[in-house]
């Protein structure tokens, strides 16, 4: 990142509304989320970053996921009150505890949340200022994610390689089942509720300079509270 790229996040961050303001990043899993986040907030000079996976785990059961595709693919039926809670917390200016590892997190006035349903869920979506959708093609993802498992597993060095293809078959199945169907249900809840939709197959520090040229504009438009 050079310095005027730097320089010019600093100036995005200190001209949006305070306290704080909340940019919400959803995509399919394997769609780039993290490193779009990762970069965002490493531009803006330090954000404050709050990940969904940290609240709640997404499993690949299969009758889970037929029953909430059979049920109308509500994104209610997802619910996070800590996350809620926490967010509430830090727009207010105070700091809060990461359930999976009681890490602290500090305020910031921008909070990068990682949000899968984008605005999409009624408990979250008043907390969000702008919404950005990661546009990836599900085959693109899916490799991405098995790839990244791949990669995690093996660094870990505590996982034989029958466990590793096992995992990856219980994915696989379940995404041929069904995971596929439940991905584009999500997905297309939280394309509607995005004020940006990116190309996930560009670079992530291009899909970053993208974010910082509409979101200092967009939420200094926003009326005061």
């Amino acid at each position: 990142m050079t310095m005027d790229t730097h320089a010019a996040g600093m100036a995005a961050a200190a001209e949006l509304a305070r306290p704080a303001c909340v940019l919400a990043v959803s995509g399919t899993s394997g769609a780039g989320k993290s490193t779009l986040i990762a970069e965002t907030a490493s531009r803006l000079g330090g954000a404050t970053r709050l990940h969904f996976d940290d609240y709640i785990v997404l499993g690949t059961d299969i009758a889970e996921i037929t029953a909430w595709l059979e049920g109308g693919c509500d994104p209610n039926w997802l619910t996070t009150p800590r996350l809620v809670a926490d967010l509430r917390q830090l727009i207010a200016g105070k700091a809060i505890t990461r359930p999976n590892d009681s890490r602290l997190v500090h305020p910031a006035p921008v909070i990068i949340l990682e949000e899968p349903f984008g605005r999409a869920r009624r408990e979250i979506a008043p907390l969000i200022d702008f919404a950005v959708h990661i546009d990836v093609p599900p085959d693109v993802a899916l490799g991405r994610r098995i790839l990244r498992d791949i990669q995690t597993q093996a660094e870990s060095g505590q996982v034989s390689h029958a466990a590793l293809l096992r995992d990856i078959s219980g994915q696989l199945q379940s995404f041929l089942a069904v995971g596929r169907h439940a991905y584009r249900a999500a997905e297309r809840s939280a394309r509607e509720s995005a004020d940006l939709v990116l190309d996930g197959l560009r670079p992530a520090d291009e899909l970053a300079a993208q974010v910082l040229a509409q979101i200092a504009p967009a939420l200094r438009a926003r009326p005061s509270p």
